[in-house]
């Protein structure tokens, strides 16, 4: 939360070219070499999150593709934070990602607070689009799973539409039992797509993709990457608006998406909290800051 729209929504992400002289991934653009250097992580309330802009972060899942290894991406917000003090299996599904970017503007202005060093947000949506053009260049397929019925399949077929030749290799909603999801994962495994992106709410995604990546399920599509979305289907497909770009400079998309859906309001109350908290990490002096060369 905290500026994420559910993990965050995307102004579209709109296929330019933003950097290159870090020699990162231009995002829709063409695949330059990823940074051979991975700085240190930061950390919040004992949370660990990559200070990556986003075509640093893009450049990251690309190369996680390309080695074969696969992994979990994380957009973490101030509400993830908080609840990984009472829940163990996020706070290691959290830790054991291979990348955790701040996509709520709590989480970036709360490390610098604690004086990092963050580019920015890097919103979920924003980067499984562009993740979804790097995969139309190198001619990969991507996976869809989460959302109310119908969602995510609307979601694949705006987004084809949006991104020329995307190849979407599958599609489920997210609401499915335990005894589905292994019907779940071998469809996936099956379709063997680069990118697997779930939007089963945050919190419950990063456990479900750390589960279904671990060797005891079978690691099912072990060289892909997986990514946590949260609400960005409903954003994707057209269910819900993004908030307009002047809220998202100003650091409001939050407050924009709390207006589409009122029943978010319990939910804000972890932002005063998450504020409080770093403030008090700052002032004792927890965390060490690092500066990103």
């Amino acid at each position: 939360m905290g500026g994420s729209g559910g993990n965050s929504q995307s102004d579209g992400g709109s296929g330019t070219n933003r950097g290159g002289r870090d020699g990162s991934i231009r995002v829709g653009g063409r695949a330059n070499a990823a940074p051979s250097h991975v700085p240190p992580r930061a950390q919040v309330l004992g949370v660990e999150v990559d200070c990556v802009s986003p075509d640093e972060a893009v450049a990251r899942c690309v190369e996680m593709v390309r080695s074969g290894r696969g992994g979990q991406v994380v957009t973490v917000n101030p509400e993830m934070v908080l609840a990984c003090a009472n829940d163990s299996q996020l706070a290691q599904a959290i830790a054991a990602a291979d990348l955790v970017v701040p996509d709520g503007i709590g989480i970036v202005l709360g490390l610098r607070l604690l004086g990092y060093r963050v580019p920015g947000r890097v919103p979920g949506i924003e980067l499984a689009e562009a993740l979804m053009r790097e995969a139309t260049l190198a001619r990969q397929s991507v996976f869809f799973v989460g959302a109310k019925p119908g969602i995510a399949e609307e979601a694949g077929r705006q987004m084809s539409l949006k991104v020329s030749g995307l190849r979407v290799a599958g599609v489920r909603h997210g609401y499915f039992g335990a005894d589905e999801e292994p019907q779940v994962l071998e469809a996936i495994g099956h379709a063997g797509p680069a990118y697997v992106f779930v939007g089963l709410g945050a919190g419950k995604q990063e456990k479900w993709i750390a589960r279904a990546r671990s060797a005891s399920h079978g690691a099912y599509a072990p060289g892909a990457v997986w990514v946590g979305i949260g609400g960005s289907f409903d954003v994707m497909s057209g269910t819900l608006k993004r908030a307009p770009a002047a809220w998202q400079r100003l650091g409001l998309e939050w407050a924009y998406r709390l207006i589409q859906e009122p029943s978010r309001l319990r939910r804000m109350t972890a932002l005063p909290v998450f504020a409080a908290r770093v403030a008090m990490q700052a002032v004792t002096g927890r965390g060490n800051a690092h500066r990103r060369s």
